[in-house]
């Protein structure tokens, strides 16, 4: 008999010296993949803290897949809560980490550089951290810091990482 898992609502964030950046995670897991899970970052400001612990079962799930899909601006402001979050699945025992930049309003050089920072973090502990391209403005950040198309793990769009 196969497990089902019911959606739950878990919140991250951090902020800058001010408090000012927060951000909100939407945790879903999928009853039909098991091992595979979707998160949203939304980027914006808002009131939310960390969360410490892993959403329910994800724990329990080593190796199994995980979807952040990014909203909103990747910037200075903002990457210290993708690295933070990036670092709470590792420990959390997710050793495949997809980044779906498709719901990217923008992101400047620090977006990209923590992006391509991640990838050799990962790669270095035995993590894939794979990559949805964004749209064509935030595709144009990685080509105008210098990172080579092939430089990062990018995949095709999946349609069911929606």
């Amino acid at each position: 008999m196969k497990r089902h898992h019911v959606p739950n609502t878990t919140s991250i964030g951090s902020g800058n010296e001010d408090g000012a950046l927060e951000s909100v995670a939407k945790q879903s897991a999928t009853a039909s993949e098991e091992n595979t899970t979707t998160q949203r970052i939304d980027l914006t400001p808002g009131a939310a803290r960390p969360s410490p612990s892993m959403p329910d079962g994800t724990a329990a799930r080593l190796n199994a897949t995980h979807t952040l899909v990014l909203v909103g601006e990747l910037n200075r402001a903002s990457t210290h809560t993708l690295e933070a979050e990036i670092e709470r699945l590792y420990e959390g025992g997710i050793k495949a980490i997809t980044l779906d930049l498709r719901q990217l309003s923008g992101i400047d050089s620090a977006g990209v550089a923590v992006i391509v920072f991640r990838s050799r973090w990962c790669s270095k502990r035995g993590c894939e951290l794979m990559l949805i391209q964004g749209p064509r403005a935030v595709q144009r950040a990685f080509e105008l810091a210098g990172v080579a198309a092939d430089a990062l793990p990018f995949k095709e769009n999946d349609s069911a990482t929606n």
